[in-house]
């Protein structure tokens, strides 16, 4: 019996453990996901200060391009210290958002990038607060957290965007 107690408790010690591992986001892919984030958001703002056929998207975008340069120079910085890669290329996902964006101009133009802004700034705000919690650098998961305030008044602007864009 008491064989059989410390068979089932030593493999619940294991289940444990496991799941404490899955808890762990690796400090490198936060960095590429949190540096191809911040490329997606700089070059959507970039289409949308030429494109944007409303003011307030134009003015979003330079928004975007304002202070999602000067994070991702902050971001670049902090890898450099840390020897780690920050993505020069977009990835896959943010590619294929970007790429829907690029062919349309005028109303359809704004409709989509303020779409677009919602989703990768809920995305943004997602990744950044399971960085906080879950990466494995004290540094990274500070910034992180300091950054999430600034992500999610963004996303709030994003939200006011596309109901001013698309009511």
């Amino acid at each position: 019996m008491m064989l059989l107690l410390g068979g089932v408790l030593l493999f619940q010690s294991c289940d444990d453990d496991d799941d404490n591992d899955s808890a762990v986001m690796d400090r490198q892919t936060f960095v590429t996901q949190a540096s191809s984030s911040n490329s997606l958001e700089i070059q959507a703002g970039q289409q949308a200060q030429q494109k944007g056929a409303a003011a307030a998207v134009r003015a979003y975008g330079e928004l975007m391009v304002m202070e999602h340069t000067a994070t991702g120079n902050e971001l670049a910085d902090l890898a450099s210290q840390k020897s780690l890669t920050v993505s020069t290329q977009l990835l896959a996902p943010h590619q294929q958002q970007l790429g829907v964006l690029t062919p349309l101009t005028g109303d359809a133009f704004d409709d989509a990038f303020a779409d677009l802004m919602v989703a990768s700034h809920q995305e943004a705000v997602n990744l950044f607060d399971q960085a906080s919690q879950q990466v494995d650098d004290q540094d990274l998961r500070a910034w992180a957290a300091a950054k999430l305030p600034a992500l999610r008044t963004h996303l709030q602007g994003a939200q006011a965007l596309k109901a001013a864009v698309n009511p």
